[in-house]
């Protein structure tokens, strides 16, 4: 595995209070970020991790509740935006919550 800084911004860190108020498996990010970290092809196919477009070009996302079954709740649109600085290994954690977020925030400014 490669030693990567992991840096979350201040909305990332605003929105994953959010979300854990609303009781989101938080802990679920812990598996995905391992995966990625890791390079991990048949846990990254299941996140669908995949680079994001456009504005957000440079950025990527994954669906952090693929990484497990959560039975009745349905958190299918729950993405984590994030963006690896090859230079110095960071992994910047940028916003979390559904796909509204790619509308409601400014990449320039993350």
């Amino acid at each position: 595995m490669s030693n990567f800084e992991i840096y979350a911004s201040p909305t990332f860190k605003k929105e994953l209070k959010r979300l854990k108020r609303k009781h989101y498996p938080i802990n679920l990010i812990t598996i995905c970020l391992q995966a990625i970290m890791t390079r991990d092809p048949a846990n990254l196919t299941k996140i669908k991790d995949h680079p994001l477009t456009g504005n957000w070009k440079g950025f990527r996302e994954f669906h952090t509740a693929r990484i497990e079954s959560h039975g009745h709740r349905n958190y299918d649109q729950w993405i984590v935006i994030y963006k690896i600085s090859d230079q110095k290994l960071i992994l910047t954690l940028v916003a979390t919550g559904n796909h509204e977020i790619l509308t409601k925030h400014d990449p320039k400014i993350m």
